[in-house]
């Protein structure tokens, strides 16, 4: 095979079976994938015992590990692509994905490729975290994210990659549970090798439908964060360290009884967060539930950031 996709999955029956038919009649026919599923209870490992029947080339690993970096590693000992893509089950990937990112590494033009992530809602608050999540005030300086451009990037999502790239950095941290794409694109950079972010290639990547899973979703970034920069100390960018600076002031707001201007930054947060909300496009009904993402997106990071400093003295 010239190329292997692996697919992480934990409880998505409602994403699997729609994901791997997209991914079959993807153009680049020359391919296996292997789903890595971490203990689904939902019915999604009977579902890809059926679907094993119909398509050939579509392999199942179970990881009782559960993470993605544990279920990635051991799924690479049984690849045989030459190009290896790790994608995500909440995605769906346009025709020319997988061939077009492997042009642009066999051409010399890169070692890893990816596309631009854009990102959808189901509901009104799914849409409204989408929004938010694709804006700078919300997410900082992701070009991924955030930028429609071809470019060389730190990171990129569900990236294909050159078996080359891991033959020299190794494989996935499994100390991370989050995060461990970035560290090991971090690891990509400082070998010298180069990440395309191809932007006609949009990927749609469906974000949480609550504030509750959302909040839970950002807190474990941040937590782990401190460990990356840890690792790999080039990392460090200015937007990791704004939310938790954003905490530690909120923090600080019982002073305001003896300092009242202390509450003149929260007042410019606030006018801040209705702005970039209701500066897209999108129907009110969406916009008004744009408002509490932010404070939640930068609240739990910043938390998680915070936090996750404990790791660093940690062996």
């Amino acid at each position: 095979m010239k190329l292997t996709i692996v697919i992480p999955t934990l409880n998505e029956k409602s994403f699997t079976e729609k994901l791997i038919n997209s991914i079959k009649n993807n153009d680049f026919a020359d391919k296996e994938i292997i789903i890595v599923d971490g203990g689904s209870t939902d019915g999604t490992v009977e579902q890809i015992v059926e679907l094993k029947k119909k398509h050939k080339n579509l392999h199942l690993i179970h990881n009782p590990a559960r993470y993605v970096s544990h279920g990635f590693n051991k799924a690479y000992k049984v690849a045989s692509g030459q190009y290896i893509s790790l994608v995500g089950a909440h995605a769906e990937y346009p025709p020319q994905y997988f061939s077009t990112c492997i042009h642009a590494i066999e051409s010399g033009e890169c070692d890893v490729a990816g596309g631009f992530l854009s990102q959808q809602g189901k509901t009104l608050m799914g849409k409204a975290i989408a929004q938010a999540m694709s804006s700078r005030f919300g997410v900082g300086d992701t070009p991924f994210r955030t930028k429609r451009k071809r470019m060389y990037v730190d990171s990129v999502a569900f990236a294909v990659y050159d078996r080359k790239v891991f033959e020299t950095c190794g494989l996935l941290d499994e100390v991370l549970i989050r995060n461990q794409d970035d560290e090991f694109h971090y690891r990509i950079n400082r070998a010298g090798f180069r990440i395309l972010m191809i932007p006609e290639l949009e990927v749609i990547y469906y974000v949480r439908d609550s504030l509750k899973k959302l909040f839970s979703q950002y807190f474990q970034y941040g937590f782990y964060k401190p460990l990356v920069l840890k690792k790999v100390k080039t990392g460090m960018r200015l937007r990791h360290l704004i939310p938790s600076l954003f905490v530690l002031y909120l923090l600080s707001l019982p002073f305001t009884f003896y300092f009242p201007y202390w509450l003149l930054p929260l007042a410019l947060y606030i006018i801040l967060s209705v702005y970039f909300s209701f500066k897209t496009k999108a129907p009110f009904s969406v916009r008004l539930r744009m408002i509490p993402v932010f404070p939640v997106l930068h609240i739990a990071y910043g938390t998680g950031f915070l936090l996750g400093l404990s790791k660093l003295w940690k062996k």
